[in-house]
């Protein structure tokens, strides 16, 4: 529960920090909560670095185009902070920490970490894109 809570607070600190609206922060912190949700079940059930990150950025895009629209702000503010607890800030700090004193096989291990989430998190971005998108286009007909 201490990192569900510590995921909203995080993304409300880049609320702040990107000069969110004051009445959008509530949805902004919710935002990193659900973003962090969804990694800890996707990862229960998974034990995958990349499908949890797929699954949780696919979970914030959604969750981010329902709040645009609730809220009738654009989407970009809650995809950005909603998606900063998924970041893979450790394995990057540690694959660089071990380059730094020579272990290769140990920043070699954090690199490919790092890239499972980079490229999971991409691929939901990317994912639920293209499902909003179709669903856009299929309303305005």
């Amino acid at each position: 529960m201490i990192k569900l809570l510590f995921a909203a607070v995080g993304s409300l600190g880049f609320g702040i920090l990107f000069n969110a609206n004051k009445n959008k922060l509530v949805f902004i912190a919710i935002g990193g909560f659900v973003n962090y949700l969804a990694y800890l079940i996707s990862f229960y059930f998974t034990s995958t670095l990349f499908v949890s990150s797929l699954i949780c950025a696919f979970v914030t895009l959604i969750y981010s185009e329902l709040m645009a629209y609730v809220s009738k702000a654009p989407a970009t503010i809650f995809i950005l902070t909603g998606l900063i607890p998924s970041v893979p800030g450790a394995s990057i700090f540690y694959m660089m920490q071990n380059l730094v004193i020579g272990d290769k096989t140990l920043a070699l291990s954090s690199c490919v970490e790092a890239c499972e989430i980079i490229l999971g998190i991409v691929s939901g971005v990317a994912l639920a894109s293209v499902l909003i998108g179709l669903i856009k286009s299929f309303r305005k007909k």
